[in-house]
């Protein structure tokens, strides 16, 4: 059963919520000082950006290269596994709009986004 618009929406403005509060925990109301922070308050950022693609209920690409970000965030950083981080993706995947409604071509984008990130912050001063 898939939930409507107006739920998805909250469940994802939960989950920002729920990121917002971890990261102001973790960082003691800092931000972006240090790459984990980066990294936290971009997850952040992510889960925000998917809420508003649910409520506008297109550009679904964008959503997932916000989860394929926070997947980095989860997955390809020091310290890795961050379970906090896979399971606001795994949390976000059911809810956003799928591109051409395709799951497969959505975890596509998201695991080439983490990739990216990754690379990208190799290469980042």
């Amino acid at each position: 059963m898939r939930l409507n618009k107006l739920a998805r929406f909250f469940c994802a403005g939960f989950d920002t919520v729920a990121m917002g509060g971890i990261a102001r925990a973790e960082t003691n109301g800092r931000f972006a000082q240090t790459f984990s922070e980066y990294v936290l308050w971009g997850s952040v950022l992510a889960a925000a950006i998917c809420a508003i693609v649910i409520a506008t209920n297109s550009f679904a690409t964008i959503a997932w290269v916000s989860i394929g970000y926070v997947l980095f965030g989860g997955l390809l950083t020091a310290n890795s596994p961050r379970l906090g981080f896979v399971l606001l993706a795994l949390a976000l995947i059911p809810l956003v709009p799928r591109p051409r409604d395709s799951l497969a071509l959505g975890i596509g984008i998201a695991a080439a986004s983490a990739v990216a990130a990754r690379v990208a912050f190799a290469f980042a001063p």
